[in-house]
């Protein structure tokens, strides 16, 4: 069944690929540019490796570890933008995934849809080697119950978010295929919105098959020429990136979150949450910054935590107060922030002693910003998902 929606997906992004255009106005373009349309790919990848789970009651249902597979579209970058030639022309695209992860009497079989980015590095003629990066939805998981699924504390939610990093090498066999083997570590996790939620961390190794189409070319030869022939790989842009101007910016960012107590506490309402951060930030490259800042939190769950612990409990108790470090990563109007801190302030040890935070923000102008991103806490354990937005002063 679930071969047959892949199948169904790859006709239909190529299909909705082919848009229709004046026949006479395309074949005087197509004549005039033998590069003219956009180079895609369609890429294929299997997957298989092992879990990196930290609880004790999933041990049996994980210790055959995982078998996926994901179909991935992307739009390739010619370098038309500086910010495609700062990072050696990347591509980026929509993929679908599916799997077996493990007993899925406990488990499910999980599917899911994402965004994804992969970045260039070592290119060499025939075989050069990409960072990658995606981010998105994974769903059909069976979650925690209490009575009948009581074993499954990493996944309560059937809805989760899916992130996933990868190393790969391609290797060029022609100028139609590729060949990719490579690393990567795939999570599951709700942001802490239900309880328990350990998380599924996996990590292993892929191979696939990368195949380049034009869509212009296709055109061209289905409704005016079949022996028109255009590139289906860029030709790439090199010109010189402008001269760097280093800036500094300094903002200000606040968001809100819901989540659940930790279910020994055998509570099951849900608590509000904010972040509040200031943020100074160096422009230190074309498509990079690194920065610092303050932050401060709010968890209205630590009430239950405390109460249950000291029995009194104040406003300030569900406070605290950090710092950080960060880097960004800026894609047009996308950023990708990264930031690691410790807190500065709090009651006691109960959210450990380090956070990080993952986010992607949307520059809606140059002055103002929408972020989603995870904050976790003592590494990779989500204390909750924050939602907001925040603006440079």
């Amino acid at each position: 069944m679930k071969f047959s929606i892949l199948t169904t997906m790859a006709a239909a992004l190529l299909a909705g690929s082919l848009q229709a255009q004046d026949s006479t106005d395309l074949w005087s373009k197509a004549k005039a540019n033998p590069n003219l349309g956009r180079q895609k790919f369609i890429e294929l990848k299997l997957h298989t490796g092992g879990h990196l789970y930290n609880g004790e009651e999933l041990s049996n249902a994980l210790k055959h570890g995982y078998e996926s597979v994901e179909l991935r579209m992307a739009w390739m970058s010619t370098g038309k933008q500086e910010w495609q030639r700062a990072l050696n022309y990347p591509s980026y695209g929509i993929g679908f995934y599916t799997g077996n992860i493990g007993d899925a009497t406990v488990l499910g079989n999980p599917s899911g849809i994402y965004g994804f980015f992969y970045a260039p590095f070592h290119r060499r003629k025939r075989h050069h080697f990409e960072a990658g990066l995606s981010l998105g939805f994974t769903y059909d998981l069976n979650p925690y119950d209490q009575d009948k699924n009581p074993l499954n504390d990493a996944i309560s939610s059937k809805v989760d978010v899916y992130f996933n990093v990868n190393a790969s090498g391609i290797w060029r066999l022609s100028e139609l295929f590729d060949f990719v083997y490579g690393v990567d570590l795939t999570h599951f996790s709700n942001g802490r919105t239900h309880t328990p939620n350990l998380g599924l961390n996996m990590a292993g190794l892929h191979a696939g098959l990368r195949v380049h189409y034009n869509t212009i070319r296709n055109i061209v030869q289905q409704q005016i020429d079949p022996h028109y022939e255009a590139r289906i790989r860029p030709t790439y842009i090199d010109s010189p990136l402008s001269k760097l101007k280093h800036k500094q910016d300094w903002s200000l960012y606040g968001a809100f979150g819901v989540v659940q107590a930790d279910s020994r506490y055998g509570v099951r309402a849900f608590y509000g949450t904010a972040s509040a951060v200031l943020d100074w930030s160096y422009l230190y490259s074309h498509v990079c910054s690194f920065g610092a800042g303050l932050d401060g939190f709010y968890d209205g769950s630590l009430g239950l935590v405390y109460g249950q612990k000291y029995g009194k409990v104040s406003t300030f108790d569900k406070m605290l107060l950090g710092a950080h470090i960060g880097h960004t990563l800026h894609l047009q109007r996308f950023d990708i922030v990264t930031q690691a801190g410790t807190y500065l302030w709090r009651r006691d040890s109960e959210k450990g002693n380090w956070f990080l935070r993952v986010a992607l923000r949307y520059n809606v102008s140059k002055h103002g910003f929408l972020q989603i991103g995870l904050k976790t806490q003592n590494g990779a354990a989500a204390d909750w998902i924050e939602w907001g937005g925040g603006g440079r002063l």
